[in-house]
């Protein structure tokens, strides 16, 4: 395009001189002799033009070329994207599955603990029952031997009940901090009625 416009004055001037030759009635030689040089120009002329329409052409088609695998690389960046966002999603949602299996693991754990607490507690449970059904059975067999009801509501260190002998009834009071274990055994069996061995 450049080379076109700094021809146009040249031509200009060339369409000048021929005007003023052909006013002068001594062109017609000259005009022969430049015949020649300006058909070349407007050859080069119209080849500059065809090129420069070509150039336009082939900017315009490269143009719309870029723009199309700007298109597609946009295309597959967005199915990359999706792609990667499924991808993120069902890793999530691994990471959930995963982490309920481990909590439903932890929960069975803590089934199985408390399962096992249960049974040890129903075996105490049966042995407390077995233990309170000798003990009320001794504390039973005692009172038919011995006839004294004890008060259990007492202080740790105290001994309190009522004997009932064939008689009267007779209040019990010792403190075992007073006495030995020997001297409060041998009292208490000195109030147990012994008649029935004798028969």
């Amino acid at each position: 395009m450049a080379g076109l416009r700094e021809q146009i004055p040249d031509m200009e001037q060339l369409s000048n001189e021929l005007l003023k030759l052909m006013a002068e009635n001594k062109g017609t030689e000259k005009l022969k002799d430049n015949l020649p040089k300006q058909e070349k120009m407007f050859d080069k002329l119209l080849n500059t033009q065809k090129t420069t329409k070509q150039l336009i052409k082939d900017l315009i088609a490269a143009e719309e070329a870029a723009a199309q695998k700007l298109h597609e690389r946009e295309q597959e960046l967005n199915a990359s994207l999706q792609k990667l966002k499924k991808i993120e999603d069902e890793l999530c949602q691994q990471n959930k599955d995963a982490t309920l299996r481990t909590s439903i693991k932890e929960l069975n754990k803590e089934l199985e603990a408390l399962k096992e607490e249960i049974r040890q507690q129903e075996r105490k449970a049966a042995e407390n029952v077995d233990a309170s059904t000798s003990a009320k059975y001794l504390v039973h067999l005692y009172y038919q031997i011995s006839h004294i009801d004890w008060d259990y509501s007492c202080e740790p260190n105290m001994i309190k009940g009522i004997h009932y002998g064939p008689d009267i009834a007779q209040p019990i009071n010792l403190d075992s901090t007073l006495h030995s274990r020997c001297f409060i055994s041998d009292y208490l069996w000195s109030m147990v009625n012994t008649s029935w061995s004798k028969k």
